[in-house]
């Protein structure tokens, strides 16, 4: 039997349940990103310092190789270009346009105001060409953020008209195709979700939500963690999943893994925030296989086999992942975790070693680990969430 080719796109941590699950199976690895000191590279059988995002240089590498699939797992940058190729060359995967259309934040939104969906109201933005009378229709405060980037990079809340070109123009830093959306501000008074679904022929077959934490102290808009199950009411969860589950049926978007965000505003209202075209980063959906042992990486790779799917709908165990991190700029001396939370620890995953610099937690980039947990109760998980500061102390130099 032909042993199949894989390409990866990236090799980042967080891709590494799936580069270790294709490798158990005998596939040939192949990876390609612009950062060679990434993890999943050590485990590949060929490895290109190719940049992810370029539409051309991955199509001309896959063909090269010989690609059976190409992938693009917890990726958002990645995911619309693992589409394109696929869709070129005949592979298994999602169109370009429903992947696109679900990655590209501008046009996101214009989808689900054009499908009845609630959503805020924006204008896009290309370039520094800021249309101050189209601006006139959005309500302040506002959120400006960039069309094409992921974790919470580039983002800003303005109070003030005379405040958007400054918003635009660092947002602009963060964008491929250097766009920038200017969207009201939905408040999270009521609810803030997070978590992943997985999708087969259209359907969403599996969904599991929770809460976003934050620690608000460099990046309000940046989350440290998730803990499932979600606290809100269950009659509110249901009409968010109901809702991503049509838009997904709309945008034509076929198989794999989902990362959902939404938020439910002081009102009562809520709003689908983001439906990315790719599986968590985090380790979420290792973190959802201890909640309700759904094993999501499995899954994915049995999808493109054409192998039949068997997902669960087990209860729901607590569980969460709590991103590390530091306020500041400096070089990591240690990680300290205290004796208490270790029966609690399921995976601990570093990012950065002692001795190497940390970056101040602006995005999800900036992480130095990632805990994953699990409690036997509401009450257990939330004195611990509560107090995580006290249980792990990050130490620079």
């Amino acid at each position: 039997m032909k042993q199949k080719r894989i390409l990866f796109l990236g090799g980042a941590y967080a891709q590494m349940p799936i580069i270790e699950e294709a490798k158990s199976r005998g596939w040939y690895i192949i990876t390609c990103d612009y950062l060679p000191d990434n993890p999943g590279h050590k485990l590949a059988d060929e490895y290109y310092n190719i940049s992810t995002t370029d539409q051309k240089k991955v199509l001309d590498l896959a063909q090269k190789v010989k690609s059976d699939f190409v992938v693009a797992y917890a990726s958002d940058p990645a995911a619309p270009v693992a589409a394109y190729v696929s869709e070129q060359l005949g592979l298994p995967g999602n169109t370009y346009k429903s992947v696109q259309l679900l990655s590209e934040k501008d046009k996101f939104r214009s989808f689900l105001s054009e499908n009845g969906f609630n959503t805020p109201k924006h204008i896009s933005i290309e370039g520094n060409n800021i249309d101050y009378k189209a601006l006139s229709i959005l309500q302040f405060p506002v959120i400006v953020k960039p069309t094409d980037s992921s974790g919470s990079k580039g983002v800003s809340k303005v109070e003030i008209i005379d405040n958007i070109s400054s918003a635009v123009e660092y947002s602009l830093q963060f964008s491929r195709n250097k766009r920038a959306i200017v969207e009201e501000f939905i408040d999270n008074s009521l609810g803030d979700i997070h978590g992943d679904g997985f999708v087969v022929d259209g359907e969403l077959v599996f969904v599991c939500l929770g809460d976003h934490i934050y620690n608000g102290k460099v990046n309000p808009y940046n989350p440290t963690g998730t803990y499932w199950p979600s606290k809100i009411s269950r009659n509110i969860v249901e009409m968010i999943e109901n809702d991503v589950a049509k838009i997904i049926q709309k945008t034509g978007f076929k198989n794999g893994g989902i990362n959902i965000e939404a938020r439910i505003n002081s009102k009562g209202k809520s709003y689908i925030m983001e439906i990315g075209p790719r599986n968590g980063g985090h380790f979420v959906p290792q973190a959802l296989k201890y909640a309700t042992g759904f094993d999501m990486v499995s899954a994915y790779l049995d999808l493109l086999e054409r192998r039949e799917v068997h997902y669960t709908n087990t209860a729901i165990l607590r569980s969460a992942y709590i991103a590390l991190h530091s306020d500041v700029d400096g070089i990591l001396d240690s990680i300290l975790i205290d004796d208490e939370l270790q029966p609690y620890i399921k995976e601990f995953h570093q990012y950065i070693r002692s001795g190497e610099e940390v970056k101040s937690f602006e995005g999800a980039n900036a992480a130095i680990g990632i805990l994953l947990l699990t409690f036997p109760d509401t009450e257990t998980m939330d004195q611990y969430i509560r107090e995580m500061d006290t249980f792990v102390n990050v130490k620079l130099k």
